[in-house]
């Protein structure tokens, strides 16, 4: 089987079982609505969103928040470079700090009024670090833009 299905807890973000009518974690009620393909090595970032703790304003506007790899949409202004990084230690999942990464980047366009970032570029670097052993960042850069005014 290439994907299995579970229902994820829209509260929490708890990955349950395929039957599962209570989350196991919070209790919320789930429903055939919460079923979707869960990746072991994969995912999308909306589903990041999902497990950030934001109030139901902040979780509307990061919804809108538009995260791209190629040009800035026409009807937008562009307005400083976005940077933000994670870093995990030799051993940690990629899935794990690729996490991180997306809830500092929606965060930081969040907090700086950013409607979304473009030419999004991600990049890994291993870091020897004598003594604790080494660790590896995750930095990603781009245009942050907002709506034209």
């Amino acid at each position: 089987m290439l994907s299995e299905v579970y229902r994820i807890c829209p509260k929490c973000g708890t990955s349950n079982e395929v039957a599962a009518n209570f989350c196991l974690k919070c209790g919320s009620k789930l429903s055939k609505d919460d079923e979707k393909p869960l990746l072991e090595h994969g995912g999308q970032l909306s589903e990041v969103l999902a497990q950030m703790d934001l109030t139901p304003e902040e979780q509307l506007a990061a919804q809108k928040i538009v995260i791209m790899t190629g040009d800035m949409p026409q009807g937008y202004r562009f307005q400083d470079v976005v940077y933000v990084n994670a870093t995990g230690v030799l051993g940690q999942s990629y899935k794990e700090v690729m996490e991180q990464l997306s809830k500092h980047l929606y965060s930081t366009l969040y907090s700086l009024g950013m409607t979304g970032i473009s030419n999004l570029h991600i990049s890994h670097t291993v870091v020897p670090d004598e003594g604790v052993g080494n660790h590896f960042d995750l930095f990603a850069y781009g245009n942050g833009f907002s709506v034209r005014s």
